[in-house]
């Protein structure tokens, strides 16, 4: 009876694996189809192209477990994993070959864009470090780009205060060419919105609203650079605008028993999520048909606040390439929180435009967001 009972053992776990594998294969399966459908449509989708990371590695491990024992049903996860190499490629990039910089002539011209979420500048001392603005300052200079997209930007125009960030900026990048809307003003003197500077002449520029004046935003600028112009898009999508209890409940995953607290907890944040995931698929929506209609060279920076798996990210990887996927290595994570910890800044470019040089700047804490940035080189004439 004992010995019977090992082989049955046996079999019912491995027919259990097999279930597990099969649910997760289907949710990973699941994630690919999120970026296909609009979260205006189905928004639950969207929470299995959050999840795409996850469900990727599971899947992994079921093929390792398969392969180690010697089963054919590796296979399975063997087809999803290679289906899904390419979204892989969003998250990271091989830090070893074929990203090689350009020939001399190019270049030569070529501009340096970046794109930073500076989070007000530290204006409330997150970091509790008075010098956080100073230290951005200073990578500012030492990077000095040509065209740089902030989100979240603040300024006063309080004499009494030390936020003058426009003209500071002015002074750092030695130019006098800016586009900044401010989606928020109190006491007529601090403001709040997004803000484009350039080293090149702005030709024309307009701000579009998203929906209402004081919400998200993108800026539509035409800079003139020599004989070309090139129009730069700069946007803050719908964050998902987590509380510090949201916050708090997923950092206390799995460390207590699921209590009547926490099913509240989680609850929040499917709301949360399927708000924020319904207002980036309409937002993108309209940066999508605004750069259809563009008649120069496009180049996207942004805060996404949305994964490379995502349905807002494939609308506009459909068109334009994606400048880590083209010149940047290892992992590219640019939020620092603790959620969504993905990339969710992206710099996207017109076709006949190459990146080369890719960067994310994590070697000191600036903000919650990481800048990005990349060599851009003018399509040739």
């Amino acid at each position: 009876m004992s010995g019977a009972s090992v082989p049955r053992t046996g079999g019912i776990l491995k027919r259990l694996f097999w279930l597990l594998n099969l649910l997760a294969g289907i949710g990973l399966l699941l994630s690919f189809v999120a970026a296909w459908v609009s979260p205006a449509s189905v928004w639950w989708l969207a929470l299995f192209g959050l999840a795409f990371g996850t469900l990727y590695l599971v899947n992994f491990l079921f093929f390792l477990g398969w392969k180690l024992a010697h089963s054919r049903r590796y296979w399975f996860s063997l087809a999803l994993l290679l289906l899904g190499a390419g979204k892989l490629f969003g998250m990271y990039q091989f830090p070893f070959g074929g990203k090689d910089e350009p020939a001399l002539a190019d270049r030569n011209r070529s501009l340096k864009v970046m794109s930073f979420n500076v989070r007000l500048f530290n204006l409330y001392n997150w970091f509790h470090n008075q010098e956080t603005r100073q230290a951005i300052f200073r990578y500012l200079e030492r990077s000095s780009p040509d065209i740089v997209c902030f989100q979240e930007y603040y300024q006063s125009d309080d004499p009494k205060e030390n936020y003058h960030n426009t003209d500071s900026i002015y002074r750092i990048l030695n130019t006098t060419f800016a586009h900044v809307e401010y989606t928020v003003t109190l006491r007529e003197t601090h403001h709040w919105g997004i803000a484009t500077f350039s080293k090149y002449p702005i030709v024309r520029q307009q701000a579009v609203h998203f929906k209402k004046k004081g919400g998200n935003i993108f800026l539509l600028t035409d800079i003139r650079v020599g004989d070309d112009t090139l129009r730069v898009f700069n946007t803050h999508l719908e964050s998902i605008r987590f509380r510090w209890e949201d916050y708090q409940f997923i950092r206390n995953l799995g460390n207590e028993e699921v209590e009547q607290d926490e099913i509240s907890g989680g609850l929040s944040i499917l709301r949360r999520l399927k708000r924020a995931f319904v207002k980036r698929a309409n937002q993108v929506a309209v940066l999508h048909d605004s750069i259809q209609h563009s008649p120069y060279p496009v180049i996207v920076c942004g805060d996404f606040n949305d994964t490379p798996s995502s349905y807002a990210v494939h609308i506009l990887s459909d068109d334009l390439t994606d400048a880590f996927r083209e010149s940047g290595r290892g992992i590219g994570k640019t939020y620092s929180g603790i959620f969504p910890s993905f990339r969710i800044d992206y710099i996207f470019h017109d076709r006949r435009l190459k990146s080369w040089d890719y960067d994310t700047y994590r070697d000191e804490p600036l903000s919650d967001h990481y800048p990005i940035s990349c060599q851009l080189v003018l399509p040739h004439r």
